[in-house]
This record gives C-alpha cells, structure tokens and sequence, in this order.
C-alpha cells in the first residue's frame, strides 16, 4: 500500500488545489482525506456523491449523507445517526446481511467486521478513512485510479463501467464547478457498493488511524462537528 506519512507538508495540498468546499459532514471528511492521500481533486466527493447523494434544503446543496443505508435494492436517508443504526439493526433482525452505509456505503457483509460496531461504521471520519484506505490500495495494486474507482464497487465488468460513468460525469460536474441538481446520480442499485475483495483488512492500521485523527482534528477545528 502506498500511503505517505501525515506530516504537515504531507497532509495538505498546495492553494492551487483549492477548491469550492461541497457541504455536509461527509464533505468535510472527505475533503481532507483526499488533501493527506493527494487523491485527485474531487475524485474521492465524487464517489461519495454517487454512493450516497441526495439533496439537502438545509445546505441547499446536493450533498453525501452520512446516515444512508442501502438494503434489499433501495436506499434510506435517515434523519441521524441513531436513527440510521435502528434501521440497520432492524435489517440484520430480518436475516438481512447485505447492507451498505455512511457516507461511503461500505458494505457490512464484506466489510462490517473491521469496525468496532455500528456506531463506528457511521461515523464519517471512521466511514470515510476506512474506504480511502480500501481506495488507496486499489490504486496501488492497479496503478490506476480509473481502475480503482471501477474495482472499489464490484469485480462484475458490466457494472464497473456503469459505475465508472457515473462517478466521472459526477466528478466533471465537480472539477468544473457546475451546481448538481441531485438527477445526475443518486443511491445506485443494490450491489453496486460491492467493494470487492470480501477479505480486504487496513494494510497499515496505524497509518488508516493517523488519517481518522487527521480528518476528526481539521473538521472539528474548523468547527463541522458531526
């Protein structure tokens, strides 16, 4: 996995990366998470967006919800936290296994066992450093972040490509500054967050938490508390 230290130069782009902030939590999460890992401006909001966007008349903005849950082939935006763990638990009461949430819709069958518990899933901080570490070594292993993208949801090729389509409209929309309405993407269909590789755990669990400190410090310095 190649994945630099956190130290001050490191952590933060140059002001020519500077860019119009996207609103919410997740945003604010993300936002650093791409500066420390100098993933391409926007690319990492641009999944999210297409993993977890829906309007919000409070920031007037199409923004990444945290407290998303996809399950049985539709999404749920919920009001809060709690609210969003009553519904995953309610889920798992049914049998229901195959769930995706947070910002990032990390999916807990695959994934669920590298987070403490439901709250720490949520979390965007942890949500958000956990799928930029799962990001990261796609980027890696692929040498591509075309590749990367496409492999972070499915190793089905057809829906790759969907996928990829919609992040990179997603991700022009972003580069170029141009308002989202909310219709160029949306919750995708159940198993498109597939996350591919089942037994995939953090290659440095100590690098993945200096990014969760990392993220939590900025976003709480500048007071975007979750």
């Amino acid at each position: 996995m190649a994945i630099g230290g956190l130290g001050p130069s490191s952590a933060w782009a140059s002001a020519d990366q500077e860019t119009r902030p996207q609103a919410g939590p997740c945003a604010a999460a993300i936002s650093v998470a791409e500066r420390a890992r100098n993933i391409p401006v926007h690319l990492l909001q641009a999944i999210s967006l297409t993993e977890s966007g829906r309007w919000s008349a409070d920031d007037d903005a199409f923004v990444a919800w945290p407290w998303t849950v996809m399950a049985e082939g539709r999404g749920r935006y919920l009001p809060s936290k709690e609210a969003a763990i009553a519904e995953v638990q309610a889920l798992k009461a049914k049998g229901i296994t195959n769930i995706d949430v947070g910002c990032m819709q990390v999916n807990l069958y695959y994934h669920g066992s590298n987070f403490d518990d439901l709250n720490e899933a949520f979390d965007p901080v942890h949500n958000v450093a956990y799928a930029t570490s799962f990001l990261m070594d796609l980027r890696h292993k692929r040498n591509s972040w075309t590749r990367a993208v496409k492999e972070y949801h499915s190793t089905n090729r057809e829906r790759q490509q969907l996928y990829q389509d919609r992040v990179m409209t997603m991700w022009d929309a972003l580069k170029k500054g141009r308002p989202i309405a909310g219709k160029e993407t949306g919750i995708a269909e159940v198993g498109l967050t597939y996350m591919s590789n089942a037994q995939w755990p953090p290659k440095n669990y100590h690098q993945q938490k200096q990014l969760e400190a990392a993220i939590r410090g900025r976003v709480m310095s500048g007071s975007g508390q979750f």
